[in-house]
């Protein structure tokens, strides 16, 4: 029964108990009643965060390294250099700006 699963838990001292903590609780001690693995259950979030940071890191690089190398390129045009506008220059600052 759904009630006594949270109750064993729950009713103790439920002024301790955050609006939060206390819906993972429910949904942690329901998970483990049907038969999860909770340490399985957190191993694997775990190494889905670790995965996710790793991905969001390279991909800071990647960006870093695309502009640094793309201004590097654009910079070193006499065209954008000189002053005069013109349709290719208005162009190429376009470009730049992305």
């Amino acid at each position: 029964h759904v009630s006594h699963v949270l109750s064993a838990r729950l009713s103790s001292r439920p002024k301790g108990w955050s609006q939060e903590g206390m819906e993972q609780m429910a949904r942690l001690r329901v998970f483990d009643f049907n038969g999860g693995d909770i340490y399985e259950y957190i191993g694997t979030k775990k190494k889905k965060e670790i995965k996710d940071d790793r991905i969001i890191k390279l991909d800071a690089r990647i960006i870093k390294k695309h502009k640094t190398t793309s201004f590097e390129t654009l910079d070193n045009l006499t065209i954008l250099n000189i002053g005069k506008k013109n349709p290719a220059s208005k162009w190429l600052k376009n470009v730049r700006g992305l």
